[in-house]
């Protein structure tokens, strides 16, 4: 179990004795731990994908009840030395302690041989090693000793259950339920069982919903007096004030007539000063987009000539980039050779004169060219003596910033000391400050590029121009065998060369022009555009307060025409008024004290003669609105005021009562919905204790049936069929049985009273004084029984079983309960523990070990030294666990040595390899026949 100290040891232990005595954390620590050398190792095997692995787990002593574990993947054979040695003397192998055994030495010397070895002491991190389930990773399977589908703290205490089980296979039935309970407490859904809730207060509000209900009843069945009241009194609300409201509208009437009048006088008044205002904006806005069309038609002639001129610059310019290296002026000086060689070739072809002096000049060209062409390729030879080779990179940056062409010398030899002293002493003449020289306050800057030959290149154009002033020359002479198409083919030619020659220097010629022309555009250009950037904001301000001052102004005239018209109307109805106020003397006088009217009127002729007729129904209204308001407070629907049954009640009495009648009525039905609610609320607020009992009882239902499909097909000894009952307290089924019988969570009404106490006493039962309010299966699950059918028998039987036969049947169980915790595609082979073996019959033992070994277990029990041969030879080891004592012991009371393997019988085979060992020495002097 993934523990780290003995408290509460009674609970995750359960140590007890023979007859029954559980031992305490200081009892237990104690016997397993009686000093600091104390250690406790497990050696566990595996296999995994037919591989077989081992580790070992080290627990040792800690402080204050705690223990501490290492695990490690060596084998129990090569770490034993460092708590057990034998010497060579000890004949019989008994061994004794190692000398100042400490837990860390252990440690770090298994750690130097093997790097996975690991120290722990945080529960999780145990829980995470001892139960891993991954099977694919061998890392995470290095040090798992039970591998559960789910490493819950329910799982665990599952675990834990069922390994108590296998120490005590004859556990009481108390104890199988216990087990049983556990498990099912593990697969139970719900994270919490949590059943909060006060009966006396369940009660009191199901009382007070009663009489919420009666009283909405009264209320609704005298809806149609309150429908009489509300006419009456809407009727009454407007006649009672009518006088007041009378005055309102004549004060307003003489107060709107007075405000329309001046209204007209201002509108005049406005659209005079309007129109002053418009005529000086108008003239403005004329004149500034006069001057924006001015400039956008510049703007236009601009951009035309600046794209023409551009264009003819990118001609230009074009041109001029493919005689690379080269400065205009000596690209038009190019151009005018190759104008005048190609004028010079048109006239030879015309004039034999010319045609021999173009042999001549050609000739002349073509010794000069032979001469380039001897110079190039001795550079070429000497390319090793360049100028760029032999000086160093600071010295060829100060010459290429003078002239790029000075880095391009060979002299055709190594440069002589005093030749590269005098090139040094030149710069030296020159001061280096970064981006420039200076040469006695003359500044240039330095040359980012430096001018390249490629020397074959050169070379082979130079041989091209040789090879084409031979072929020229071959030509020429052969001019006057030459046929005179052919000739004149060859003059058209020459012509289109002359013209696009030509055009090719008026353009590289006017790209400075051009280039000057451009710049003027582009100022007439940023000119105009200012002008529009700065007219434009003043013309877009004018002509928005032109339109803003148009808008104005022809508002203002629609309501003159307006004010005009309402003011004809008001003069024809305050004629009406004043008759009205001349008839009622109390108006007349009113008017005299008030001035100013309190609430605006509706100031139409259709009021005015509402008002009229108003004026004489208050005093029929009133007195039957009184009687139905008191009428409803004597049935105390609303609160009784002395002064509403006095002979002449207040207004603000009346309308103080009335308001509280139809807030009575208004809100019937959002009472009588919310009445619904509280009793539906009221009805759920159980639901949740009635679900957790429920599914708690559900679950118990499923798992015995679950056990029960386990065991179909397994027989016991003599026992063919074998049934599980899972039994639980009898109020908590009896509770079960009530709810299904009358409990309705979705009713408008109450639940019996019946079900209220049923419930209180089961809450009394299970969950006194408030202590808890978890419904455990510990609670619950009170006994597990066992039917069976035995061979031969057709009845089932619940009578108590012999010992042997009650331990293989908890066994079974044991074997299911564990697959339940178990990874799948894992197998775990764990012992079953039997305190004295004498307790069950010798011939019970061959269908005993046989089915326990069925069963995926093995057998580990006790006996004394009276046990058997037939049965040691049964089970199969023996060990004798008192024959040998250590004189060096850890602890005085702990000299007995259990170490070489266990005693066992061999057949006749064996017994043949046996003899051949070089233990037969022992059996000298035995006259016994085996």
């Amino acid at each position: 179990m993934p523990e780290v100290n003995f408290n509460r040891a009674k609970d995750k232990f359960n140590f007890k004795s023979s007859n029954g005595y559980e031992y305490d954390k200081n009892e237990s620590y104690g016997h397993y731990f009686p000093s600091k050398y104390s250690h406790l190792i497990i050696e566990v095997e595996k296999v995994i994908a037919g591989k077989r692995y081992t580790h070992c787990q080290i627990l040792n002593r800690g402080k204050n009840l705690s223990f501490e574990r290492i695990f490690t993947a060596l084998p129990y054979q090569e770490i034993q030395h460092l708590f057990w040695q034998v010497e060579e003397e000890d004949e019989h192998n008994i061994g004794s302690r190692v000398e100042k055994l400490s837990t860390q030495d252990v440690f770090t010397k298994i750690k130097a041989k093997d790097k996975h070895c690991i120290s722990v002491r945080d529960p999780q991190k145990l829980k995470d090693l001892m139960y891993a389930r991954d099977i694919l990773s061998e890392t995470e399977m290095r040090y798992s000793l039970f591998p559960l589908n789910d490493a819950s703290d329910e799982n665990v205490e599952s675990l834990r259950a069922l390994i108590l089980m296998l120490f005590d296979m004859e556990t009481s039935n108390e104890g199988v339920a216990k087990a049983v309970a556990n498990i099912v407490e593990s697969e139970k859904k719900e994270t919490s069982d949590a059943l909060n809730f006060d009966i006396q207060s369940f009660l009191a509000a199901h009382d007070s919903l009663k009489l919420e209900e009666q009283k909405l009843t009264d209320i609704e069945n005298k809806t149609r007096e309150f429908e009489v009241l509300k006419s009456n009194f809407a009727k009454y609300s407007e006649l009672s004030e009518v006088e007041t409201r009378f005055v309102d509208f004549y004060l307003c009437l003489n107060s709107k007539l007075k405000q329309v009048s001046g209204s007209v006088t201002t509108s005049a008044n406005k659209i005079k000063e309007l129109q002053q205002q418009l005529s000086p904006i108008t003239e403005q806005v004329r004149t500034i987009s006069q001057n924006l069309f001015t400039a956008n038609a510049n703007i236009k002639t601009a951009e035309q000539s600046i794209s023409k001129t551009q264009k003819d610059i990118d001609k230009g310019e074009s041109e001029l980039s493919r005689y690379a290296n080269m400065s205009q002026q000596e690209v038009l000086e190019l151009l005018d050779e190759e104008l005048k060689d190609t004028q010079d070739k048109i006239q030879s072809l015309k004039d034999v004169n010319a045609r021999r002096v173009r042999i001549n000049k050609i000739e002349a060209q073509i010794t000069q060219n032979r001469i380039t062409q001897q110079n190039i390729e001795s550079e070429i030879k000497n390319s090793e003596f360049a100028i760029q080779k032999q000086l160093p990179n600071d010295t060829l940056e100060l010459l290429n910033s003078i002239n790029p062409r000075l880095v391009l010398a060979n002299p055709g030899k190594e440069l002589e000391k005093h030749e590269i002293d005098a090139i040094d002493n030149f710069k030296d003449l020159f001061s280096d400050q970064g981006y420039l020289y200076n040469f006695w306050g003359q500044e240039f800057k330095k040359s980012n590029t430096r001018m390249s030959r490629d020397l074959q290149r050169e070379l082979d154009n130079i041989v091209s121009e040789i090879n084409a002033d031979l072929s020229e020359k071959s030509a020429l002479e052969r001019q006057d065998y030459e046929n005179p198409l052919i000739v004149e083919k060859k003059l058209q030619e020459l012509d289109r060369e002359l013209k696009a020659i030509a055009r090719e220097k008026t353009v590289i010629s006017e790209l400075n022009d051009n280039v000057g022309a451009l710049k003027v555009y582009n100022k007439q250009l940023s000119d105009n555009q200012v002008a529009i950037t700065e007219f434009t904001p003043q013309v877009e301000s004018l002509l928005k307060r032109q339109a803003e001052l148009s808008e104005q102004m022809e508002f203002e005239q629609q309501q003159k025409v307006a004010f005009s018209n309402e003011q004809t109307q008001l003069f024809t109805l305050q004629g009406s008024a004043n008759g009205t106020k001349q008839a009622y003397p109390k108006i007349q006088k009113q008017l005299d004290k008030q001035s100013t009217f309190n609430n605006t009127a509706t100031v139409t002729p259709e009021y005015l003669s509402l008002l009229q007729n108003d004026l004489r129904q208050v005093d029929h209204l009133r007195a039957q609105i009184l009687e139905g308001l008191r009428e409803f407070a004597r049935d105390e629907f609303i609160d009784l005021d002395n002064d509403l049954f006095s002979p002449s009640p207040m207004p603000s009495t009346i309308y103080q009562a009335y308001s509280n009648v139809k807030q009575v009525y208004e809100e019937l039905e959002s009472q009588r919905q919310l009445l619904k609610s509280k009793n539906r609320s009221h009805n759920e607020s159980v639901s949740n204790y009635v679900d957790i009992l429920e599914k708690n009882f559900e679950h118990i239902s499923r798992f015995e049936n679950q056990l029960n499909r386990s065991f179909e097909g397994i027989s016991v000894n003599d026992l063919t069929e074998i049934e599980v009952s899972i039994h639980v307290d009898p109020r908590f089924k009896n509770l079960i049985s009530e709810i299904h019988k009358s409990y309705n969570e979705f009713s408008d009404h109450s639940l019996s009273e019946q079900f209220y106490l049923r419930l209180q006493a089961f809450s009394n039962a299970f969950f006194k004084d408030g202590e808890r309010n978890k419904l455990v299966m510990s609670d619950v699950i009170k006994k597990v029984s066992y039917r069976v059918k035995k061979d031969g028998h057709d009845s089932w039987q619940t009578k108590q079983q012999s010992t042997s036969t009650t331990a293989l049947i908890n066994l079974k169980l044991v074997r299911i309960l564990l697959a339940k915790l178990r990874a799948d595609s894992c197998m775990v082979k764990l012992p079953v523990i039997m305190d004295e073996a004498a307790n069950i019959n010798v011939n019970q033992y061959e269908w005993l070990l046989r089915d326990i070994k069925d069963s995926g277990f093995y057998l580990f029990t006790a006996g004394t030294h009276s046990s058997g041969a037939e049965l040691v030879h049964m089970i199969g080891n023996h060990y004798d666990v008192d024959a040998l004592k250590s004189a060096k012991p850890y602890t005085a009371e702990r000299a007995r040595v259990v170490w070489d393997g266990p005693q066992s019988f061999y057949d006749e085979d064996g017994f043949e390899s046996f003899t051949e060992d070089d233990q037969i020495e022992l059996l000298e002097g035995v006259d016994e026949t085996i």
